[in-house]
């Protein structure tokens, strides 16, 4: 493990943030060095990634945890990001504005917040790093017709151009498109935990797989969802810091889970709406049948309820005069 970022996170940052949350599960302020832990391995290849990012590339890492939530994902993202900041900002911005790394900035649980920040960042600020967690629920292969996803899988395309490190965050990698997945990538890091011997789970474990790995792994195990289809490069083992503002960065994260949630309820609203139009325009079946049907299969329903659906289609009146 190398200490990294040393003169940007100290001791003081580090129990200010404990101090403001009143978080003592973390212990961070039993800690006697400022900064935090990389992996040796880990932070080799972050550093050629930084040291090719002014030659006009990009680089794309996902960060997966086998089909598991709450295993410390996001931790390992937000320490990458941190360090890439700290280490872009001492070799390449000595003179000129330093790039940014908040929540606010290079933080994102939307596709379509995505492309608005990605876009901000990469004009204002070359090298930056944006973190897109949750990324699953915009990029799952059985999504790839959605508008969203379609918009992220284009920015993915496009964003070259802005030199930047993109993380994607999500559970399950086999969930990617193939195109994501294998091609666009760099490499892949799978986050894990195990049992100790008192039978406590233990986070903090990652296996890294390059880009020849990680192609291996999507080809021979997306059917089983098999993550020991092929061999990684390295494992270790990540700090349990988290560089940023963790309460903060959790009430960000369930407002934005709560809205894509509301989202997705509008979507069944009007998916239902369309069924109700085609029904009673297109194959003629009464507003009343349908109320009333609907209700005898378990879902209490009143004609008013049926034409207030349809009134977003127009020609109600129509609709209404071959429903009575």
């Amino acid at each position: 493990m190398v200490r990294v970022c040393i003169d940007k996170y100290s001791i003081k940052y580090f129990n200010k943030q404990l101090k403001k949350h009143n978080r003592s599960e973390i212990k961070l302020s039993t800690r006697r060095e400022p900064g935090f832990y990389l992996h040796e391995n880990l932070k080799t290849q972050i550093d050629y990634y930084i040291k090719n990012i002014n030659r006009d590339w990009d680089f794309t890492i996902i960060i997966c945890g086998e089909g598991e939530v709450r295993v410390g994902k996001s931790f390992l993202a937000c320490q990458i990001g941190a360090y890439w900041t700290n280490e872009v900002n001492r070799l390449y911005r000595k003179n000129k504005p330093k790039i940014p790394f908040n929540l606010e900035e290079n933080f994102v649980f939307d596709g379509r917040k995505l492309i608005e920040k990605g876009n901000k960042l990469g004009i204002a600020y070359p090298y930056s790093v944006l973190i897109f967690d949750e990324a699953g629920a915009d990029l799952e292969g059985t999504k790839a017709m959605l508008a969203t996803t379609r918009e992220v899988k284009d920015y993915l395309r496009e964003c070259g151009q802005y030199n930047m490190l993109t993380i994607l965050v999500l559970p399950e990698y086999f969930d990617l498109p193939k195109g994501i997945a294998i091609s666009r990538a760099a490499c892949l890091i799978n986050v894990y935990y195990f049992a100790d011997k008192q039978g406590y789970f233990q986070r903090g474990f990652f296996k890294y797989y390059n880009r020849p790995a990680k192609k291996k792994l999507y080809l021979k195990g997306k059917k089983n969802l098999d993550y020991e289809a092929a061999r990684y490069n390295f494992y270790g083992s990540f700090d349990n810091v988290f560089p940023l503002d963790l309460e903060k960065y959790k009430q960000l994260k369930k407002d934005a889970l709560k809205k894509r949630g509301s989202t997705t309820m509008d979507k069944k609203l009007l998916q239902r709406n369309i069924a109700w139009y085609l029904l009673v325009s297109e194959f003629d079946v009464n507003m009343s049948e349908l109320a009333r049907r609907s209700t005898n299969m378990g879902a209490y329903t009143v004609n008013q309820t049926i034409s207030e659906a349809l009134k977003g289609f127009g020609a109600i009146e129509q609709i209404m005069k071959r429903s009575v």
